[in-house]
């Protein structure tokens, strides 16, 4: 029986014509389109969904059995009564590696090289030397998050280490287990307080769920490291951000980045924009915005198409009870 599968997202033509491709084996139809009005109507018979739709489109998806999302993130579908029962939910999961550890890697980089303090001085015509440096050679980092993004960001990272400054690439996840490379020690969720106080670098990529919300609270962000960097790039409200305008907790570490927040957007009168050594950008460190994401996300609505049509296995299938793929 044929099937109809609606497709959001904005993949290029090339990317297009792989899935249209392998539909017409099949005989289904796929309609592509970003269109508001053309995916209200189309949800209603649509067997397959490649996007992440409003999920209160998904009540009127009578005959959806499978749900591809574009991104990694998979809080709002997995709330009690978004998605039709039995319907197989696949996200992202493997496709933004590449793009937030490079970013995660950048601004560890931007804020230990003073970077802000020179783009500032440059503004206001002034020629001055911010003085000493630091560098994630020697340094131990902890990777709070052990998938896809933060396994990248350590290999990536582990690049700066020398022969006699050696870099402490320590994980952190639910369970222990066995300790995937490139880290050189993985501990448990429980051990995450000891973990932090010891860490020069603490790098996040948590999904969210009810577990990760404001798992750095003011206590544990005031139990890392004095002097220690923080960079968060997965859920913004892993982090209590109302902590962070504490100046004791801001100025407890050499910098903060969040690529994410709380509230988003960020309202222009947020006072987070103005603490001392927090640096921000508006989640901007996935989406599109790096041709190399989009070709991932291709691949696997391809790969999970094939499945959904008894070729193989999904990918990046998600456990609804814990709100993340496994």
């Amino acid at each position: 029986m044929s099937k109809k599968i609606l497709v959001t997202v904005p993949f290029t033509e090339k990317q297009k014509a792989a899935l249209q491709n392998a539909a017409d084996r099949f005989g289904d139809t796929m309609l592509f389109t970003e269109d508001p009005a053309q995916i209200h109507e189309a949800v209603a018979d649509a067997s397959g969904i490649i996007g992440n739709i409003s999920p209160e489109l998904l009540a009127g998806a009578g005959q959806l059995q499978w749900l591809q999302l574009n991104s990694a993130g998979t809080d709002l579908y997995v709330k009690p009564g978004v998605l039709p029962a039995g319907t197989v939910l696949t996200c992202a999961t493997g496709a933004y590696g590449t793009a937030l550890s490079e970013y995660l890697v950048c601004m560890l980089l931007v804020m230990m090289k003073k970077i802000p303090l020179y783009l500032e001085d440059q503004k206001q015509g002034i020629w001055k030397d911010e003085g000493a440096v630091a560098s994630p050679a020697g340094k131990r980092i902890l990777v709070v998050g052990t998938g896809d993004i933060g396994l990248s960001f350590a290999r990536r990272i582990k690049a700066f280490e020398l022969p006699d400054h050696p870099i402490t690439l320590a994980g952190i996840r639910r369970r222990a287990g066995a300790c995937p490379a490139p880290l050189d020690e993985i501990h448990p969720i429980s051990e995450l307080k000891e973990q932090a106080a010891l860490a020069d670098v603490i790098a996040l990529s948590l999904p969210g769920t009810p577990e990760t919300k404001h798992l750095f609270d003011r206590d544990l962000l005031l139990a890392c490291k004095a002097g220690s960097y923080l960079i968060n790039i997965g859920r913004g409200n892993v982090i209590d951000t109302n902590a962070l305008l504490d100046p004791s907790v801001s100025s407890h570490f050499s910098g903060i980045y969040l690529d994410v927040c709380e509230q988003e957007p960020l309202p222009d009168h947020s006072p987070l924009y103005s603490v001392p050594g927090l640096y921000i950008t508006p989640h901007i460190s996935g989406q599109y915005h790096l041709d190399i994401t989009l070709q991932n996300i291709a691949d696997i609505a391809l790969h999970n198409y094939l499945a959904f049509r008894g070729e193989g296995e999904y990918r990046s299938v998600v456990d609804i009870a814990a709100g993340y793929a496994k």
